[in-house]
C-alpha cells in the first residue's frame, strides 16, 4: 500500500492525522511531501498549526469538507 493510500485511508477513518501518528503507525517522514501530493491529486486537505504541551508547533491534516 502506498503513502499516500495509507494517509487517506487514515483521514477517513480517524479524521485527521500529525507527522507524529504518521511516523509511529506509518513510518511516514515526510508526511507534508505525502500531503502536498494528494492535494495536487485534487484532494482538499486542511492544515491547522497546532502547539503542543510542551511549546512545540505541528501540523494536523484534515479532508477539507467546506470545499
Amino acid at each position: 500500500m502506498s503513502q499516500g493510500t495509507k494517509v487517506k485511508e487514515h483521514l477517513k477513518r480517524y479524521g485527521s492525522i500529525s507527522a507524529l501518528e504518521a511516523q509511529s503507525n506509518y513510518q511516514i517522514w515526510r508526511l507534508a511531501a505525502v500531503i502536498n501530493r494528494l492535494k495536487n491529486s485534487g484532494l482538499s486537505i486542511k492544515t491547522t498549526i497546532k502547539t503542543a504541551p510542551n511549546g512545540a508547533k505541528y501540523a494536523e491534516y484534515r479532508y477539507n469538507t467546506a470545499a
